[in-house]
């Protein structure tokens, strides 16, 4: 197998198919189409399903996709090693972010990034823990910051560093009828918006706390992302659960937290994810150093 024919592989199902797969990669179509049909021989298996619209992977295509994927990118990330390592300011990288530091650290974190790397190339990926993780296992990212419940990252599987801590409060909307008097059973009542379901293994914690406070967990959850999760409870009467550093933060505006709420949500952490066996290129260590440093200067650092 050669690396051209990954690279051919991996540009027909990113583009959709051979003719833009040739453009992109800056060859002839006849080119594509005789890297996929020798990666098919070697591989003793068809990989594509053509169709009229595109194409499609068979399930041993779908498996050698994935490892195509981290060999490009690897190979990639080496070449902009070097090059960044002898004062190029050129290449790729991809980070994924949560929701939290896109509102908080991201600005100043972009503004200083630029002002030693103008040139490469910055893709930006947000999303929660549950998205971005598999995107840095196959090597289709090179850092993920994601916000996790204390102690929810275990094991090697990924180099950690700890940015900050930060509580989190229950949350409403401003003029709530429960905020004249929170009780743990009347706010289970109500409806809730969360980034995921209750009661997943990514949400153990969060179960806990109605545990902890007697009652059972709420029947009514709507799951959502961020920015949805803010429109709905600026009108509704439902109820989330936010890190204390966003209330009052300009995009929260009409949200206000719960003030001797009967139920303590957990801690959070934000961490930065690395895989333990790639080293990170002169530009992705400067994000990462970046990062941590406004995450530093903003609020009270993880132990």
């Amino acid at each position: 197998m050669k690396l051209h024919q990954f690279e051919a592989l991996v540009a027909v199902v990113e583009h959709g198919g051979i003719r833009a797969a040739a453009r992109a990669l800056n060859v002839s179509q006849a080119a594509v189409t005789k890297s996929m049909r020798l990666l098919e021989d070697e591989a003793g298996t068809p990989l594509l399903i053509r169709r009229a619209r595109g194409v499609a992977l068979t399930e041993a295509g779908q498996r050698l996709l994935a490892r195509a994927r981290v060999i490009t990118r690897q190979v990639a990330l080496a070449r902009e090693d070097l090059r960044q390592s002898g004062g190029d300011d050129s290449g790729t990288l991809r980070v994924g972010l949560t929701p939290f530091l896109n509102f908080t650290a991201l600005g100043e974190t972009f503004s200083w990034f630029r002002q030693r790397y103008r040139n490469v190339e910055l893709q930006l990926i947000e999303g929660l823990m549950m998205r971005v993780l598999p995107r840095l296992r196959d090597g289709t990212l090179d850092i993920a910051a994601v916000a996790a419940d204390v102690g929810e990252i275990e094991g090697d599987e990924f180099i950690v560093r700890r940015l900050l801590r930060a509580p989190q409060r229950i949350v409403v909307r401003a003029g709530h009828p429960v905020l004249a008097n929170p009780d743990a059973r009347a706010l289970t009542e109500l409806e809730w918006v969360l980034t995921q379901p209750i009661g997943t293994t990514s949400q153990p914690r969060l179960e806990a706390m109605f545990a902890l406070a007697g009652v059972a967990p709420p029947r009514r959850v709507v799951v959502c992302e961020t920015l949805a999760a803010m429109s709905i409870l600026r009108h509704s009467d439902a109820v989330s659960v936010f890190p204390e550093p966003l209330i009052g933060h300009p995009e929260t505006r009409g949200i206000v937290a719960i003030g001797n709420a009967p139920l303590r949500p957990c801690d959070i952490e934000l961490l930065l994810l690395a895989q333990p066996d790639v080293p990170l290129t002169p530009a992705a260590e400067h994000f990462a150093h970046c990062l941590a440093a406004v995450c530093g200067a903003t609020a009270t650092p993880a132990a």
